[in-house]
């Protein structure tokens, strides 16, 4: 009677024991039915106790707990052994969901019975579980982000500053492996922070801001190279992240930005004084023509305005470049010799081109007459010039030629380019440093140079290279290093225009008539020479001193104006805004529009659809009279 009570007391004790253990407890016999459950099992799976006691373990809750796993580590595992521990299985109850558990087993003799008991503790792991999986999917998330920034990354400790990792965007940038990284400071490595004694101090200030930013700070490469870098340390709590961007290339653009910038300064600057100079020089040609044609043929007074009249078309040709060198340049499509273009160009190029560099021309003994803008052409020989020039440092030799190119179809096919026809060829090459294969396949892109920084701006050549392409030509380069390299532009050869240009030569004389013009311009002494050239023959003339008063006095005489002559640039309204209000009040009145350039105010076509014509100052008195009837007459 004694034992029974020791054992039943036993057994209550051991049951006391399971209920105030807080993960579920199982205790099974050796045939795996359920002895005992402790309170945790029921409140966590939601078992009810009849389903529970005396069932097998995969028969409770509704066969909830047949797991394949749990069968394995119960009649295969522990059968073999008297524990196992730390099991993780992850199974779908009907009740609670998807749960993931570790489970753990013991068996142990019974105090109060002699079989032996089994006891399956279980552990409810599914929110570590998720929060395992949460920090090893950022720890890959932040380990691909690491592996593949493009920012060199430098981890190192907030201790002392010894850096403990840098990833592989920072071995390529300054050269060490990762090995050479470890135990080192920022200044080891070539970054010019202080890692000594302004250590704290930038410690101090990275943990009350959290980021710390420099900018353009120069660090050497480990083979001494000089690269200019923004630095980013950001406090990740265990450790310091020291981000570091390679910033040269953007340095690079921006420098040659500025550089584009200031010659587009330049250049509105060139065009600027241009245009007013060529009314001065209009002016100029205008009486010296009218004073020329007063004198006797063979005079001495007669051969000196020629003079003057000749240095005054120097003149203009030197303002013709000007405005190619701003880009200002009126783009006139007409037929050009490229023998004489080449020729008039002789003298500017031997001063591009150094002393130590001999210069030849070699021209084609027949004219090679092209439809092109004799300007752009002149600035692509120029680009060429100096392309070459700066290719020969030590001196050489610079030789430019010109010939006729038949390229027909199987031409075209073995070069891959070109339509066939009859081709000016002009040949620029020289016997510098020339250039791989790899160079020649990027020489036309704009802002690609092999010169340093501030030393071109890489345009030169991309420029000439569209110059060409809108002319409907061609541009090929041949070099190798070392051998000199040799630039072939192709210009489609034009009878017509030759034809065109002789007609031009053998034109009408001027005739005059009495119809009324209106001139608009502002240069007082522009506007008086244009009113006696016109006046003198037979035309009535009114003028207008700026774009209001342009219109004012059209809306006043408008019956009786057949042509209005109107400078682009004017004070108060420019030359397109005063032919636009014009055209309102009078679809059909005739507009010439004269200026030294046209490119930014109105273009080709614009004035092709408004019924328009241009006059490119300076002009003579004879260009004037000559464009004012072919409008008259049409």
């Amino acid at each position: 009677m004694a034992r029974e009570k020791s054992l039943t007391q036993s057994r209550e004790y051991d049951e006391n024991i399971i209920n105030t253990v807080r993960e579920p407890l199982i205790v099974l016999d050796q045939d795996l039915r359920v002895v005992s459950v402790n309170r945790s099992f029921y409140g966590i799976f939601k078992v009810k106790p009849e389903e529970t006691v005396g069932q097998l373990i995969y028969d409770l809750g509704n066969k909830q707990w047949d797991i394949p796993k749990l069968r394995e580590l119960l009649e295969t595992i522990l059968s073999k052994k008297t524990t196992f521990d730390n099991y993780e299985v992850e199974h779908d109850f009907a009740v609670i969901g998807r749960r993931v558990m570790l489970l753990n087993a013991r068996q142990i003799e019974q105090a109060w019975g002699k079989e032996r008991i089994i006891l399956l503790a279980i552990e409810d792991i599914t929110e570590r579980s998720r929060l395992e999986n949460l920090l090893v999917e950022s720890e890959y998330r932040y380990r691909h982000i690491f592996e593949t920034a493009s920012d060199g990354i430098v981890l190192f400790e907030n201790s002392d500053g010894h850096i403990i990792q840098a990833n592989k965007a920072a071995e390529n940038m300054l050269g060490y492996s990762e090995a050479e990284y470890v135990g080192k400071k920022l200044p080891d490595i070539g970054v010019p922070l202080g890692m000594n004694d302004d250590f704290p101090t930038i410690m101090r200030d990275l943990d009350k801001i959290g980021v710390l930013n420099y900018e353009n700070v120069p660090v050497k490469t480990k083979v001494g190279q000089i690269i200019y870098t923004d630095l980013y340390l950001v406090d990740r709590a265990n450790f310091i992240q020291c981000n570091i961007r390679d910033m040269s290339e953007r340095n690079k653009l921006e420098a040659k930005l500025r550089y584009a910038q200031k010659m587009e300064a330049i250049g509105t600057l060139a065009g600027g004084i241009a245009h007013d100079f060529n009314n001065i020089l209009n002016v100029i040609m205008g009486y010296g023509a009218m004073v020329a044609d007063t004198l006797e043929t063979g005079s001495p007074a007669k051969e000196d305005m020629n003079e003057v009249l000749i240095a005054a078309e120097r003149a203009a040709d030197l303002t013709r470049r000007l405005l190619v060198f701003s880009r200002k340049d009126v783009v006139t499509m007409m037929p050009v010799d490229i023998n004489e273009i080449i020729l008039g160009l002789k003298k500017m190029l031997g001063r591009i081109i150094r002393e130590s560099i001999e210069f030849n021309i070699e021209l084609a003994d027949m004219p090679l007459t092209v439809l092109a803008d004799a300007g752009q052409i002149e600035q692509v020989l120029i680009n060429l010039a100096v392309n070459s020039k700066d290719a020969m440092l030590e001196g050489g030799r610079l030789t430019i030629s010109t010939g006729l190119q038949e390229l027909n179809d199987d031409y075209v096919e073995a070069y891959g380019y070109g339509k066939p026809g009859q081709y000016a060829l002009i040949t620029v090459a020289d016997t510098g440093q020339g250039m791989d294969a790899e160079t020649q396949k990027k020489i036309f892109e704009p802002f690609f140079t092999t010169k340093g920084i501030g030393e071109g701006t890489g345009l030169g050549l991309a420029i000439s290279y569209e110059i060409i392409k809108k002319h409907s030509g061609y541009t090929n380069i041949y070099s190798e290093p070392g051998q000199g390299t040799v630039f072939k532009i192709y210009l489609p050869f034009s009878e017509e225009a030759a034809s065109l240009e002789k007609e031009k030569e053998t034109a009408a004389p001027v005739k005059g008539g009495d119809e009324t013009v209106l001139v608009a311009e502002d240069d007082a002494s522009l506007r008086k020479l244009a009113t006696i050239v016109l006046e003198s023959f037979g035309y009535s003339v009114i003028t207008a001193v700026d774009g209001e008063d342009a219109i004012a006095k059209f809306m006043e005489n408008r019956k009786r104006i057949s042509i209005v002559m109107l400078d682009m640039i004017m004070p108060k309204k420019s030359g397109k805004e005063v032919g636009e209000a014009i055209r309102k009040a009078s679809a059909g009145v005739k507009i010439l529009f004269v200026s030294g350039y046209t490119m930014d105010i109105i273009k080709g076509k614009e004035l092709a659809e408004a019924g328009s014509d241009f006059i490119h100052k300076p002009f003579t008195p004879k260009d004037l009279l000559i464009k004012v009837r072919e409008i008259l007459d049409r």
